[in-house]
């Protein structure tokens, strides 16, 4: 009597849910998803190396020595840095078609640097001194680029970078004009080194070779801070000659190797 209860349940439920199976017979199948493909971020490494011309603007010098600066003397005259040769490279990534970064190291060979101040020989007794130097210097700066669009392999692009400058003055050399002031006619103090924060300010156009070679033609305005001299004595006060704004144009060349 339990097993033919039991088989009348079960009967009975199928015959109760055989609508609901049907139902389900006849929904739709649900839609095939395709894979989302996935989206590149970054396209390459790239190696580069630069060589160019550097053509410094007239920098602003002074001798800051208290002495001096209450006679209203501290400052130079006719400054003024002869023009010199950059060479530099560095590793940067290409993020997509229009952005670009790379972290760069560039040295400046020594450019002769030069200025007039006038010299104490004793009260009331002023004459020019005339004072020569050369001045080095190594820049370490991270730079980011937008390249604007590619017509027929050529690319223009803007930039700009951030970063520190190392530099040398090497030894300061003065001659005093001979006059009955006393003055020493000639004599070198010694220079010293500094670091500086600098920063670029970039334009030009690349050239793709081939999908992996870039050759790179740009123009950078680079700023480099200061450079100053040991401690120096005269009037009985010490100070160091300070060459100020030392900023160049730069008309390089290079290439740029995409490692992917």
């Amino acid at each position: 009597m339990a097993k033919l209860s039991t088989y009348a349940l079960a009967g009975a439920l199928a015959f109760a849910l055989a609508p609901v199976a049907g139902y389900a017979a006849d929904l739709p199948e649900p839609p095939l998803l395709e894979p989302v493909a996935p989206v590149e971020f970054g396209s390459a490494w790239y190696l580069r190396g630069d060589i160019g011309y550097k053509v410094y603007r007239d920098p602003k010098a002074k001798y800051d020595n208290p002495a001096y600066k209450k006679a209203g003397i501290a400052n130079f005259g006719g400054e003024d840095m002869d023009d010199a040769v950059v060479v530099g490279g560095g590793v940067g990534y290409k993020f997509n078609n229009h952005f670009r970064s790379d972290l760069t190291l560039d040295y400046e060979t020594p450019s002769d640097t030069k200025g007039r101040l006038p010299c104490i020989a004793g009260p009331g007794c002023l004459k020019p001194s005339d004072n020569k130097t050369r001045i080095s210097a190594t820049t370490v700066l991270l730079n980011g680029y937008f390249d604007i669009a590619t017509f027929a392999n050529i690319t223009p692009y803007v930039g700009a970078g951030l970063g520190f400058s190392y530099v040398e003055m090497d030894k300061l050399k003065y001659t005093d004009y001979p006059s009955k002031c006393g003055c020493t006619s000639s004599g070198s103090y010694k220079g010293d080194d500094k670091w500086n924060f600098a920063y670029a300010l970039m334009a030009g156009v690349g050239y793709s070779v081939t999908d992996n070679l870039v050759i790179d033609a740009n123009y950078r305005f680079l700023d480099l801070g200061e450079a100053q001299s040991k401690n120096i004595k005269a009037a009985k006060a010490t100070g160091k000659v300070k060459v100020d704004d030392i900023q160049a144009h730069e008309f390089r060349i290079g290439f740029r190797y995409l490692l992917d």
